[in-house]
């Protein structure tokens, strides 16, 4: 497992340098490409709601009792109608004109809140995504009785799962306010720290590999803490790592993606970086390659827009002194003469 989500000042020295390579991503199976909106494009709007899991229950935790259920309470940033660049309304109605959308679930890191990441994910809703993150059951910095791992692995890998279809179930659902915003075609999954390998077990672990996932964005850690081979599913994966990395060290975490990771995946290094700030504090000099990255892979990805995956290899072009790439391309299939 992951170890705790935060921002210590422990560095390590020494990282090894990762080679820029050129790749590729599958193209879209769709014939209509959704637009690419650069992030700032759209208002935003922020609604909360409570997704129960009825059928599973909550253990006892640090004292505090367990329950029948599972709740997690969730929050969600979509499209809004207003004046582009204005701070996240809460409740606003959404904008409708641009959608539907592509659907993006995040999962939050140890004893951290889904608002930990508030900026990163509004910025992502303004660039044309609905972005969906619950506070998940005894991980979350708001747990009864603390956060705590007694629960992890397999119980918030189904939680995750759990919300997908949720979210999916409710923008399906007329009246609904997700109604009408989602495209149930085009869903990714994310993850920071812990949050990581929930999001990896959904798109590539033989037991939990959920089909309607299109795209993995893996965020702070070593993927080989999921004690899990990748199954080929062919899931376009970028996974974004430190290399100053305080609780996961840089170069077994790359290590291991270039020998197990199947393509297509993008490898972004972020430089003289550590575990949290890229991800959740805007004055952090990553911040906006993270929030532009993610964008540009999801356009890529889910939007399967052909230049998306330029702009990604332009962007970190552009900032060498804050990230490196390097990218593995989709199997070509093979042909007789």
């Amino acid at each position: 497992m992951l170890a705790a989500c935060g921002s210590g000042a422990a560095h390590h020295a020494g990282s090894a340098r990762a080679p820029t390579t050129t790749s590729t991503l599958p193209p879209t199976t769709t014939t209509t490409i959704p637009p690419a909106l650069p992030v700032g494009t759209l208002a935003v709007g922020t609604g909360t709601t409570t997704y129960v899991d009825a059928t599973r229950p909550t253990p006892p935790n640090g004292g505090a009792p367990g329950a029948p259920t599972r709740s997690m309470p969730t929050t969600i940033w979509y499209p809004a109608t207003g004046p582009a660049g204005a701070a996240p309304v809460a409740d606003a109605p959404p904008d409708l004109a641009h959608g539907p959308y592509p659907l993006v679930v995040f999962a939050h890191g140890f004893n951290v809140v889904p608002s930990t990441h508030a900026a990163m994910l509004a910025r992502w809703a303004s660039a044309g995504y609905v972005v969906v993150a619950p506070a998940i059951p005894l991980l979350n910095g708001d747990a009864p009785g603390g956060a705590s791992h007694a629960d992890y692995a397999q119980n918030n890998v189904t939680d995750l799962d759990f919300v997908l279809g949720q979210a999916l179930q409710h923008a399906a659902t007329p009246g609904d306010p997700l109604a009408g915003l989602v495209d149930a075609s085009r869903v990714a999954v994310t993850g920071h720290s812990d949050g990581e390998v929930l999001a990896y077990d959904l798109g590539f672990e033989p037991c939990c590999h959920d089909p309607r996932v299109k795209a993995v964005i893996a965020m702070a850690g070593n993927l080989g803490n999921a004690a899990v081979l990748p199954a080929a599913t062919g899931v376009p994966i970028l996974h974004v790592m430190e290399d100053h990395d305080e609780y996961d060290a840089y170069p077994p975490s790359v290590a291991w993606d270039r020998t197990n990771l199947p393509a297509p995946k993008e490898l972004l290094t972020l430089v003289s970086a550590i575990h949290l700030p890229p991800y959740s504090d805007p004055t952090d000099p990553h911040f906006n390659v993270v929030v532009a990255a993610a964008v540009d892979f999801l356009d890529a990805t889910l939007k399967g827009r052909p230049d998306g995956l330029a702009a990604l290899q332009a962007l970190v072009a552009g900032a060498p002194s804050l990230a490196m790439l390097e990218g593995a391309p989709a199997a070509t299939p093979s042909t007789s003469p």
